[in-house]
């Protein structure tokens, strides 16, 4: 079970799903209609997930996304969208979303989703994360190629994109999760991304 605060200015929408969390065992601590009304109630409310609706009347999920990153709230955060351009796909990534469902899904797959994102992992649609590679490709600002990193660093992108832990990379390398962190960090800076996510979609886009 989590503790979870959605979000989303459609009323008949939110009631269905708040309805359908509850009987999937999850406890919904509240909800919200608009970007403010969220980010009030993110003072006092600690969820263990978000759930976000990308496009509101008034900013929508990036808003509040951009907003608590840069609190510095590492709460878990989930866009439930009707649909995303492969632009902000990656904005999103480098804002730190973990999980992107699409409202056409069928309802397990955000239960799934949530169970992802609460163990640390993302998890993003199939479908969206192939646009986003797409988009990544044609666009101008190309990250850097990986010849920029070193062979250490080479070979933990590599396992990034294997979708192992901190924990799993440290034991395969020999070395400490700290040193992981740091390792991560100068592959962060060096081809220009912030997140696993994002760096999964830009070295995959430099192998096109």
């Amino acid at each position: 079970m989590a503790n979870l605060l959605i979000v989303d200015d459609h009323p008949l929408f939110l009631d269905g799903l708040q309805q359908f969390l509850e009987a999937s065992g999850h406890h919904i601590l509240c909800c919200a209609r608009s970007v403010a009304d969220a980010l009030y109630k993110l003072q006092t409310e600690t969820p263990d997930v978000l759930i976000l609706d990308l496009s509101m009347k008034d900013g929508g999920g990036l808003s509040i996304l951009s907003a608590i990153r840069e609190q510095s709230n590492a709460v878990p955060v989930i866009f439930l969208t009707v649909s995303i351009r492969p632009e902000q796909t990656m904005e999103a990534l480098r804002l730190g979303v973990n999980g992107i469902v699409l409202k056409e899904s069928d309802p397990e797959e955000l239960l799934t989703c949530i169970k992802t994102v609460l163990t640390g992992e993302n998890r993003i649609d199939p479908g969206i994360m192939e646009q986003a590679l797409l988009h990544s490709v044609v666009a101008k600002n190309r990250v850097a190629s990986e010849d920029v990193l070193t062979e250490r660093e080479k070979q933990i992108a590599s396992l990034i994109r294997a979708g192992l832990r901190n924990k799993v990379i440290a034991e395969k390398c020999g070395l400490t999760e700290g040193t992981v962190k740091v390792h991560l960090h100068s592959i962060f800076q060096k081809l220009g991304v912030k997140s696993r996510a994002e760096l999964i979609v830009s070295t995959m886009a430099d192998r096109h």
